[in-house]
């Protein structure tokens, strides 16, 4: 449910622009580090359908036409993608859905999204406690209120005004491809309607994804003859930085086109569209912008920053880790943990996903759309199960920085079942709890919540009496519980001991 607050000035330590996943994501990271941010965003409430619905890639059948007897064949079923995570295939929860998670959130933590509110404008001031200040309009009454705040975050999309405001362009040479995206339910006899399908055709192509309750997502390309027909494009609006393009009194239209598309691509098989729940216009362009940092104190993230086509199903994705790589040290710097020129880091380790994301994508979206590459299923499913350590993030490797020190040495680096490397996160093990015996993942035991959790994985140690030296150097002045820790009378102090609590749903609730 929406709820609209207009309020008088405000004074924050995070303004978060834009409540989609990146701007939820953000604010969840910080209300779970204590940390005193507003978000707004300029929506009535969440979204209601479209958007984002994949989180990963999985099982894909491709279908192709039989020159020879105007058949429609599956040529190829795609290997399943299946990732060394906890949670391991596709997840299609629509985007709407994951909003509505993120609001509960915020809601139960005794936070709220403001809305419906507009950025206007921001600035640099002398105020030495909130040196931006922020212009926002809220648009049921057309009041403006200003908000302090010490830092400022653009997760506003891909016209993002907190970029427009920092003056920096979002421009590109790669050519234009306008595609329709709707999601319906369609009454077919195709046998694989009920499986992710590339079905490519000289009639056209199209990707089909189940998205249950008999509602299908679909993707297809227009032609310059459709585009011509709806009007042809819009120059102004081509050079906008939005990649959706609502076209006003069109949605007939498109409908219409889609309409023959189905039937056309997947003949001889017959398909019918009962019902339109959502459908929208869109470009594919690759766009990143040279920095996501002001250098100071204003960042953007997510569409804000780059944009790509939905075929490698990253965009969510991406903009989330975007958001929780930043607010995690934007936290600490604030709680004064770190020092602020770590945020720099930020820039250069999401700078550098995206510019990888951009490659990944242009290669997918090249891979499906062209008409050389029809007999080539098998290209397209390996290009996709080669790059699911990216696709699912736990194979992506930061470079050199002040956190991460390639050139270290790890002596038990040799011994691990898993190599250890720096800038790259471990997988998260199935581990044997000492103090209870329970039988736990330890992402479970390790919340995101503002501390650092030291974990010991002592073996056998404990009959061996092998843990004293490293017991002894934590009680010594060098160790980390020493050197990083907080006085006693910060409640946000690094080092604490925690409850367990076993994860057995028998034992819920048991200390």
């Amino acid at each position: 449910m929406a709820t609209f607050v207009f309020p008088e000035d405000v004074a924050v330590d995070v303004l978060i622009v834009g409540a989609g996943p990146a701007g939820y994501m953000a604010a969840a990271t910080l209300a779970r580090y204590g940390v005193d941010f507003r978000v707004i965003d300029q929506r009535a409430e969440t979204i209601q359908g479209g958007q984002a619905s994949g989180n990963h890639v999985s099982e894909a059948a491709f279908w192709t036409a039989n020159a020879a007897n105007d058949n429609l064949e599956r040529t190829h079923i795609g290997r399943e993608c299946i990732h060394p995570t906890r949670y391991q295939w596709i997840m299609g929860v629509p985007q709407r859905e994951t909003e509505k998670a993120f609001d509960r959130d915020l809601n139960a933590r005794g936070h709220h999204v403001d809305r419906p509110t507009r950025l206007l404008h921001f600035s640099y001031t002398d105020d030495p406690d909130y040196p931006i200040h922020a212009l926002v309009k809220h648009l049921f009454t057309n009041v403006t209120s200003e908000y302090r705040c010490k830092y400022l975050i653009g997760a506003d999309g891909a016209g993002s005004a907190t970029r427009r405001l920092l003056g920096i362009s979002f421009d590109s040479n790669d050519p234009e491809d306008f595609w329709v995206v709707a999601d319906l339910e369609l009454e077919t006899n195709f046998p694989d309607h009920r499986r992710r399908c590339h079905v490519r055709t000289p009639a056209g192509a199209m990707m089909m994804i189940p998205c249950g309750g008999g509602v299908h997502r679909i993707y297809t390309q227009l032609s310059p003859a459709e585009l011509a027909s709806l009007g042809g494009v819009d120059r102004q609006s081509a050079k906008s930085d939005s990649n959706l393009m609502a076209l006003e009194g069109k949605d007939v239209e498109l409908l219409n086109i889609l309409k023959i598309r189905v039937k056309s691509v997947l003949r001889p098989y017959t398909s019918e569209v009962k019902r339109l729940q959502w459908i929208s216009q869109y470009r594919i362009r690759q766009r990143i912008i040279d920095s996501f940092y002001d250098g100071a104190r204003v960042f953007v993230m997510g569409d804000a920053c780059h944009t790509h086509s939905p075929k490698a199903a990253q965009g969510l994705n991406i903009s989330m880790m975007d958001a929780y790589n930043l607010t995690w040290k934007l936290a600490l710097v604030l709680q004064g943990k770190l020092q602020p020129q770590i945020l720099e880091t930020y820039n250069s380790e999401r700078l550098q996903i995206a510019k990888e994301l951009i490659g990944f994508d242009r290669k997918i979206a090249n891979l499906y759309i062209k008409k050389e590459f029809l007999d080539k299923n098998a290209e397209l499913t390996n290009a996709y199960y080669e790059a699911h350590g990216f696709t699912s993030g736990v194979g992506l490797q930061y470079s050199p920085s002040p956190l991460v020190k390639h050139d270290m040495i790890i002596p038990i680096a040799g011994k691990s079942l898993e190599p250890l490397t720096p800038g790259k996160r471990l997988l998260a093990p199935t581990v044997t709890r000492h103090v209870d015996g329970s039988i736990v993942n330890i992402l479970d035991e390790m919340p995101s919540n503002g501390r650092f959790h030291l974990f010991i994985f002592a073996g056998n140690a404990f009959s061996q009496r092998r843990l004293a030296p490293c017991a002894d150097y934590l009680r010594s002045s060098s160790s980390i519980l020493h050197r990083y820790s907080s006085p006693a009378t910060d409640k946000n102090q690094e080092w604490a001991i925690e409850d367990i609590r076993s994860t057995n749903p028998k034992n819920r609730g048991r200390t």
